[in-house]
């Protein structure tokens, strides 16, 4: 892959929008471009930035639902409404009320601009954009070649390392019977938060788990799944602890080490 190519995609990648073959194509390029790999560093911390700083709004349920009845009784309407006069260049909210939220019955103009209103705030979820972050750190470290800041296979030298710069302890287990062999450890940050992040190994694939702990009062999650960037990721929470495994392997290996790491648990 040329550096024109992998610059023309690295937006795509960052969004979630390439295949697995076109996302390792891209992070093997970058991993041996100096030009491309800073470049993509500065669209990551913009991304996470932006991420970050903005303010999301999500329309209830309620309101999804009277939206979608009204649509559905006016579909003409709605229609004509949302066409694009010849020559706009963007949609404007004062002009398109000005031009056709006259012409509707009251109901079906009240519905489309909540409507209208509710995509143009609705964001991600907090639990979508946490497994992005944990995305955008799992490939960070992987081009930056810090999988971990200690090395080890013994689950007695990885926690006791965590120990000394956590104040929580998390479950650090080797699972070398079950195929995912315990390779290190780092620190690394989620939502501002410091967190541990156990590496495992899954064939010549990496797997990051980051772990903290659940917030009081919260409930923690029963079990997300999704794909962003071109890798698998799985949050769940047992035992106090949240996790992310983010990796790409098989969707079915992040389940098997899921179900690994809930059995393994004490208690």
């Amino acid at each position: 892959m040329r550096c024109n190519e992998a610059l023309e995609l690295q937006s795509a990648l960052l969004d979630g929008e390439l295949g697995v073959g076109e996302s390792r194509n891209v992070h093997a390029h970058v991993a041996g471009c100096a030009h491309c790999r800073a470049t993509l560093q500065d669209l990551q911390s913009l991304s996470g930035s932006l991420r970050a700083q903005a303010q999301y709004f999500r329309a209830s349920e309620a309101l999804r639902s009277r939206i979608g009845a009204q649509i559905r009784a006016h579909p003409s309407a709605v229609v004509r409404a949302a066409r694009p006069r010849p020559g706009a260049s963007g949609f404007s909210l004062a002009s398109w009320w000005s031009r056709w939220g006259v012409g509707l019955a009251g109901p079906v103009a009240a519905a489309v601009v909540s409507f209208t209103i509710g995509v143009q705030f609705a964001g991600p979820s907090v639990d979508d954009r946490l497994m992005d972050e944990a995305v955008g750190n799992h490939t960070r470290a992987l081009l930056t070649d810090h999988a971990f800041d200690v090395a080890s296979s013994d689950q007695h030298t990885v926690k006791p390392w965590f120990a000394a710069k956590l104040d929580f302890s998390p479950p650090v287990r080797d699972l070398s019977a079950d195929g995912f062999p315990l390779i290190g450890g780092r620190l690394d940050t989620l939502d501002h938060t410091r967190v541990a992040v156990l590496a495992y190994q899954r064939r010549q694939h990496e797997i990051d788990v980051f772990v903290w702990p659940v917030a009081s009062g919260s409930s923690g999650v029963s079990g997300l799944s999704r794909t962003s960037r071109g890798y698998g990721v799985v949050r769940w929470s047992d035992g106090g602890m949240n996790f992310c495994a983010v990796s790409d392997v098989e969707p079915d290996d992040l389940q098997q080490l899921m179900a690994l790491m809930r059995t393994s648990l004490p208690g």
